[in-house]
């Protein structure tokens, strides 16, 4: 996106500073939250559609709740 595209500012994003899922998942458990769900998710900037799908490589998003 901000290389290719210039949709972004060069230097938006920051590999070294990316949370990969199984972080997030550690940090929600000592939090005390139950990781629900994780989904990858992708942009086409040329049809404007969002989609969810198994790659969370890059974007994702996660669902969570209160540990019982």
């Amino acid at each position: 996106a901000e290389y290719v595209l210039r949709l972004l500012p060069r230097g938006t994003h920051d590999y070294a500073k990316f949370i990969k899922p199984a972080e997030l998942a550690h940090f929600m458990r000592n939090a005390g939250l139950d990781l629900d769900a994780v989904k990858g998710m992708t942009y086409n900037p040329l049809t404007r559609i969002y989609s969810l799908n198994s790659d969370t490589s890059v974007n994702y998003m996660v669902a969570s709740s209160r540990a019982d």
